[in-house]
This record gives C-alpha cells, sequence and structure tokens, in this order.
C-alpha cells in the first residue's frame, strides 16, 4: 500500500460541502434545530447498499454486498442502527433493487429475514445473477409467509406521464414525517421494447437499472444503478428541457466504470459532490498471482478517466484531498490526487451526507456505524 494512502486510511474527517443559506435559514429555524435526512453510503466492498435515514423512516436502495462475510457485517451494522433508532421497530419502508445482479441483492433475503420490509420495488427482472433472492422473496409473499408489498416497475410507466417528472406512488414515496415531506420518484426503469440500442446493451441488464431521485425538500439525491452510456442517452434525452436531472449528491453508476458516467449526464446533473460505491482496489488480487472474476482488481474500478471527469464537473473542493487508487483498466492501478468532491466507499469507508431541507449538506468519511 502506498505510503501517502495509508495515512488516510482509518482517518475520520468531516466536511461541510455546501451552505447555501447564510444566518438563519428561510424556515426560520437554525440549522441545528431543523429536521434532517441521513444518506449512509455503506461500505459494503464491491457492492451497492444505501440507506436513506428520515425522521420517520427508511429507505433502503439496493442490498448488495461483496461476499457472505461482507453480508454478515451489513445485518450487524443494520441491527446496531436499528437499535439507535427503537422509533422504526426495525422496520424498512421501502428496499429499491435497482437491477437483478447479486452485487446488488446478494443481502437481500438475509435483511427481508432479520427486519421487517413493507415494500420492494423492482424493475420486474429476476432472472439474471442476483434474481435469486427476489424469486424467494416474490415467492414466500405470494404464500402470504411474508406481507410484503412487490412492485415491479416498467420505463412505459414513467414515459406515458402527461409530465416529465417522474413516477411515484404510495409504495415508492411510503413517507411523510410532519415537519418534513421527503419526495421520491423513479425516472427510468426496464425497458418492454428496445427503444433502437444495439441488440447487445437492450439484453444488458444495467441499462434497466431503476434511475431514483430523492428530494428533501430543497436536497437532492440521484442514485442510477449500473445505468450505461446508450441508456444513459436515451435518460438525458427524455429530461431534456427539464429540471427532473438536476440534483446535488449523486451517487456515481456502476461503481465507477468507464461506461455509466457521461459528460452531458454529468452537465444535466450539475452535482456538487458524487459517491462511488466499489471495493478496496486489490479486492479480487491473489497471492498466486491470479485474480478473481468479479472482483474490484479485476473490473478496475473506478476508473481514472472518470474521477477525472467527475473533478472537471465538480466545482467546490474536498477540505483534505485525497491520495486514492484508480485505475487506467482491468488489474492496472495507479495513485491517483483526489481534490474535489468525489468519494468513494473503496477509498473513504462508510460515507455519510447529512442533509436539511434548506440544502446544507455535511459529509462524513470513514463513518463508524450510523
Amino acid at each position: 500500500m502506498p505510503s501517502l494512502l495509508r495515512h488516510f486510511i482509518g482517518t475520520a474527517v468531516v466536511l461541510l460541502v455546501i451552505c447555501s443559506h447564510s444566518g438563519v435559514p428561510a424556515s426560520g429555524l437554525p440549522l441545528q434545530l431543523q429536521p434532517a435526512m441521513y444518506a449512509h453510503f455503506i461500505d459494503v466492498g464491491q457492492a451497492d447498499c444505501t440507506l436513506l435515514e428520515f425522521p420517520c423512516g427508511v429507505i433502503l436502495i439496493d442490498a448488495g454486498t461483496q461476499s457472505d462475510e461482507r453480508t454478515a457485517g451489513l445485518i450487524t451494522q443494520l441491527e446496531h442502527f436499528f437499535a439507535g433508532r427503537p422509533d422504526l421497530d426495525e422496520t424498512i419502508d421501502t428496499v429499491f433493487i435497482t437491477h437483478s445482479h447479486i452485487d446488488h441483492t446478494r443481502a437481500l433475503r438475509e435483511i427481508a429475514e432479520r427486519f421487517t420490509i413493507h415494500n420492494i420495488i423492482d424493475n420486474g427482472h429476476a432472472t439474471h445473477s442476483g434474481g435469486a433472492d427476489q424469486r424467494w422473496i416474490m415467492a414466500e409473499a405470494e404464500a402470504g409467509r411474508l406481507g410484503i408489498n412487490i412492485r415491479h416497475v416498467s420505463d412505459a410507466e414513467v414515459t406515458t406521464l402527461p409530465h416529465r417528472r417522474g413516477l411515484t406512488d404510495a409504495a415508492i414515496d411510503p413517507l411523510n414525517c410532519g415537519d418534513c415531506d421527503p419526495v421520491i420518484r423513479i425516472l427510468a426503469a426496464s425497458y418492454d421494447e428496445n427503444p433502437g440500442w444495439p441488440s447487445g446493451d437492450f439484453e444488458n441488464e444495467n441499462n434497466h437499472s431503476l434511475v431514483i431521485r430523492v428530494d428533501f425538500e430543497e436536497s437532492s439525491f440521484l442514485f442510477s444503478g449500473d445505468l450505461q452510456e446508450q441508456s444513459i442517452e436515451t435518460l438525458v434525452e427524455y429530461y431534456q428541457g427539464t429540471d427532473t436531472l438536476d440534483i446535488d449528491i449523486h451517487q456515481v453508476g456502476h461503481h465507477g466504470s468507464h461506461n455509466a458516467t457521461t459528460r452531458e449526464f454529468l452537465e444535466a446533473m450539475t452535482p456538487h459532490a458524487a459517491i462511488i460505491s466499489m471495493g478496496y482496489w486489490e479486492f479480487g488480487r491473489q497471492p498466486d498471482g491470479s485474480v478473481l472474476p468479479f472482483s474490484t482488481f479485476r473490473y478496475g474500478h473506478p476508473r481514472a478517466e472518470i474521477v477525472e471527469l467527475l473533478e472537471e464537473e465538480i466545482p467546490g473542493y474536498r477540505s483534505r484531498r485525497t491520495i486514492a487508487m484508480a485505475a487506467r483498466g482491468s488489474r492496472d492501478f495507479v495513485e491517483y490526487t483526489v481534490r474535489k468532491r468525489v468519494y468513494a466507499t473503496g477509498w473513504d469507508g462508510t460515507i455519510r451526507v447529512r442533509a436539511t431541507p434548506t440544502r446544507d449538506y455535511r459529509i462524513t468519511v470513514n463513518h463508524q456505524g450510523f
């Protein structure tokens, strides 16, 4: 491990990302008295799992982990979280599965068996590498053994609406906290018919990922699963001329892969900060020189060209630069100095974003627990 990189690992850092209001916020309440939401981008290795914590409930976006060992660790983390929030009664209001790859679903069954889930929203596909847990839950729900409402969403439900603001309903957006009302919308989902892509792109499950926008009054987040270039182009074209894609915090698609971030997408979003969910860079490299097939080292995540593009498009700086490892290709990593507000679970550990209704953010890296 390079000495500079070792220096930053294990160091907790708190950064004020945006404070767009000076003095007393428009709500009339000082920041410490405003309601807050927390987005916990959990370090689950080469996988995705984000917990959104609101004053009155919890949303989970994806339930992936890198391994069975990481799944056990995730369950323990969630138990500790709910122990600190006894008012939530160990209940997850909605779980979104962006698509049915195992790095987004590996822990789904264990979560369903351990905690109460009210709704599961997915893209209607359960035949890919992570579909087994989805099929098990559907069978259990149909048999009446799990009281879970399962909702499949297709892109036609989104694009046939009379507006271009996204799809929502009581399962997609189950929360109203009284003094704050989060708004959750699906902006894209699975395609029943090929919108004109090459056949290989249409058959790629990544391109059928749910795209989810979360608004906490003025604060905003976008989660794009593993959406790739072809579907990104379709998404940006559909929302052109609107502010639907314009958000503050973006979870970078496909773990920072070379094919899941475009300049046009970033220009539509104008993000103030970006979060990449991915594993430690050496995960997959074996002592005998072999490489595990489904691993950070094998995939080369995140790509240096994507980190560079993010830094070009994101205006503000981290309070402390970090030396990270980024890939020029599969199995080819180099040191990269990250100065802008680009964060990654593989560099920063679990990342917590605190947001207020008045668009004030605080990001904590290497966050311990919840």
